[in-house]
């Protein structure tokens, strides 16, 4: 009996030790919308997204309230409780982005409170911001969200103001992944320029019907609902990638050639300060993936790998009158080992 509770005091004593031991990965998300949230939650729950114990930390800009409103609704009903909700009070304006700002101090204290960042996709930064012209296939982010080029601005650095430090001076290997809107933004906030059209300025293409005659691999969204109002089709279109050797995306058992999920209309042009690429379109015309050449921990895709339906087992896409998609088992594997190179960034970085 004495042997009895004995163990069962070694084992109580153990389980403590245990949690006592586990470690809590801070992961910053820019824009939490509810569905932002509840693609992030979805990688954690199918064991894509690892770690001891992941906290979500929320970040938006208080003007952005019904958004605030719908995530705060959504994390009540949320069965994953770990997740809070920070709020930028300051002002910044698209003239203010990259000098210290009312901001400064807020993105100063929310980077020393997570462990790494995610941005997530979205419309199209102002083209003002990089000294161009509005495209008439242009739609623009709210201004709400102008908040998030001043924060990565601050996080990163950029040639508009060489003389600022970022803050990842002070901790170089600090992890931020932008994904499509969020690589975009990576690439604009240290100074560089986008194509406002792929179809158009990289392929002359004025129509979707003329757009179609290029192929697949030359096509980085779906326009089928734009000319079929008959019938419903994958918002996703599905085209390879190019990855050199060198490439952070470069992993053992993938091909160097991986199906994406691509949903965007623009990408990078003019590079930003401290950008590489780091993948490319198979006519390597649009660039599919950044990397920073002094915070190695910093990159971007223009895909995405954080759509939950991807992860949905025996999920198939009607993405034209002829085509239903599935995904290859090189696909699956991307992506698997794509999550699995950022979570090791992320728990590194704890």
């Amino acid at each position: 009996m004495k042997k009895s509770i004995l163990f069962t005091l070694l084992i109580f004593h153990l389980l403590i030790a245990c949690a006592q031991t586990k470690k809590i990965s801070r992961l910053g998300i820019v824009n939490p919308t509810a569905g932002n949230l509840s693609n992030t939650i979805n990688l954690i729950n199918k064991g894509y997204l690892q770690a001891d114990s992941i906290a979500i930390v929320g970040i938006f800009h208080q003007s952005q309230a019904s958004s605030i409103a719908s995530s705060e609704e959504f994390i009540r009903k949320s069965s994953y409780k770990n997740i809070a909700i920070e709020k930028i009070q300051g002002r910044v304006s698209l003239d203010s982005l990259f000098v210290e700002n009312g901001c400064t101090k807020e993105f100063e204290e929310i980077f020393d409170k997570v462990d790494a960042i995610i941005l997530f996709g979205g419309a199209d930064i102002p083209p003002s911001v990089y000294g161009e012209e509005t495209f008439l296939t242009t739609e623009l982010i709210s201004g709400g969200k102008n908040w998030e080029l001043s924060f990565l601005f601050h996080l990163i650095g950029g040639s508009q103001n060489i003389n600022f430090e970022p803050f990842l001076e002070k901790n170089p290997d600090f992890p931020i992944l932008g994904i499509c809107l969020g690589m975009q933004e990576m690439n604009v906030a240290s100074g560089g320029s986008l194509y406002q059209d792929i179809p158009f300025q990289v392929h002359g293409k004025t129509t979707f019907e003329s757009l179609l005659t290029l192929g697949a691999e030359h096509i980085h969204k779906n326009y089928w609902n734009r000319m079929d109002n008959e019938n419903e089709y994958s918002f996703i279109h599905f085209h390879p990638i190019k990855i050199p050797e060198e490439s952070f995306l470069k992993f053992n058992g993938v091909s160097a050639t991986p199906t994406v999920a691509s949903v965007h209309h623009q990408s990078p042009k003019k590079l930003g300060k401290g950008f590489a690429i780091a993948a490319t379109s198979i006519d390597g015309k649009v660039v599919e993936a950044l990397q920073h050449t002094q915070f190695k921990n910093v990159y971007g895709i223009q895909f995405h790998t954080d759509f939950s339906v991807l992860y949905d087992e025996g999920r198939t896409f009607n993405v034209s009158p002829s085509e239903i998609v599935e995904l290859s088992e090189d696909t699956k594997m991307f992506h698997k080992l794509f999550w699995e190179d950022f979570s090791r960034r992320l728990v590194e970085n704890r």
